[in-house]
């Protein structure tokens, strides 16, 4: 390689480097803020479902760090005897958490549901705690 096309090549990964980490947030999801703050909550209620609380729930070994926070915090609660209502409502408590935390992360950079969330009757806990209720494990 000659040292003019390392020059290129170092300065082409540096800008791949700068562009990819100047975005401002995250992707515009749409125009209906009701609609994005539904779609986040959906998004990490599934994904947890899946991920964390199923393998937990068929008593599989944890093999994911959610899979043994939920586990570790289910036992230490409820004891190592734990049934399976224990461990549902200690998924729907981080699971509630880790809505909470998706949705506070979109109304940072997504004006739509700023607008909803300002514009609606109900507080922004309110607004939050029935998404929470709405995806919790039943």
């Amino acid at each position: 390689m000659t040292p003019r096309s390392s020059v290129s090549a170092s300065l082409l990964v540096g800008l791949s480097l700068l562009v990819g980490c100047s975005s401002s947030g995250p992707a515009k999801l749409g125009n209906d803020g009701a609609e994005n703050l539904d779609l986040t909550a959906r998004q990490v209620a599934l994904d947890y479902r899946e991920r964390c609380f199923e393998p937990v729930a068929k008593k599989k070994v944890p093999d994911d760090l959610c899979q043994f926070q939920l586990f570790e915090r289910t036992e230490r609660q409820w004891g190592p005897e734990f049934g399976n209502t224990e461990l549902i409502q200690t998924a729907n408590r981080i699971q509630g958490d880790m809505i909470e935390t998706a949705i506070s992360k979109i109304l940072v950079y997504d004006k739509a549901s700023q607008r909803y969330v300002s514009s609606n009757k109900s507080t922004r806990f309110e607004i939050v705690q029935q998404l929470k209720d709405k995806y919790k494990i039943r």
